[in-house]
């Protein structure tokens, strides 16, 4: 009796293991690989003051949709005046499915100091089918780790393998992130605002780009600081 106790307690024990083994190996298979280098933005980005990173892309088939401000109409807003009146609201004229042929991206990295860890200013140049050039300034602050900040207790979440570039005042944005293993980014834009880009020569037209129905996510690839010339030649101009 006790020789088949103890075997019976051993058997269970050896079953518990192969449970818990069994469940770690699951949870390990549904996690993934663990993120390495090949996932982190850091890298592909500018470490010192007045440094510059540019990426670009060309594309075919691939679309935005595209508001013109220079071209709006009026419309009730729905909500009324104390006499009576009805308020209105400007509504754009807009493009559907607008085909990219291009963007590119030039990030600078700057020193100024606030709650984030670093700062970088971009510089995005867009080529759009029917509207040509069309350019966006604004900054990308970084938070490489979770934080607390201000008297209101705002809680950040970091990141190290994405960042939001946007610009002041609803301006609207766009996300960065790693494209996995490659020298590369991978731009989606913010479908709540889009993002507010000048055209035309001089930057006259007022553009808001908002990504298509079908949500479409551009590839940037890492290259030289000559492709991003065209960039610095527009922003001269501003």
């Amino acid at each position: 009796m006790r020789t088949s106790s103890i075997a019976l307690r051993i058997a269970i024990f050896l079953a518990a293991i192969v449970a818990w083994c069994t469940a770690w190996v699951m949870a390990r298979a549904e996690a993934g690989p663990p993120k390495g280098k090949g996932a982190l933005m850091g890298p592909l980005l500018p470490k010192s003051a007045g440094k510059t990173a540019c990426f670009a892309g060309t594309f075919t088939g691939q679309v935005i949709d595209v508001e013109d401000w220079s071209r709006t109409r009026t419309e009730p807003s729905g909500t009324y005046m104390p006499d009576g009146r009805p308020y209105t609201r400007p509504v754009p004229a807009t493009t559907e499915d607008v085909p990219v042929r291009s963007f590119t991206l030039e990030l600078t990295y700057d020193t100024r100091k606030s709650d984030y860890d670093w700062i970088y200013n971009f510089r995005l140049l867009a080529e759009a089918d029917g509207i040509g050039t069309m350019y966006a300034s604004g900054e990308c602050p970084w938070y490489a780790r979770d934080k607390v900040f201000g008297s209101d207790k705002r809680k950040i979440t970091g990141s190290t393998s994405s960042l939001f570039c946007y610009i002041d005042c609803d301006g609207g944005g766009f996300d960065l992130e790693r494209a996995p293993n490659a020298p590369a980014v991978v731009m989606s834009f913010d479908p709540r605002i889009g993002l507010r880009m000048k055209g035309g020569c001089g930057g006259g037209g007022i553009y808001r780009i908002n990504p298509a129905s079908a949500g479409v996510r551009f590839r940037l690839q890492a290259t030289s600081a000559e492709a991003c010339r065209p960039v610095r030649e527009w922003a001269a101009r501003q």
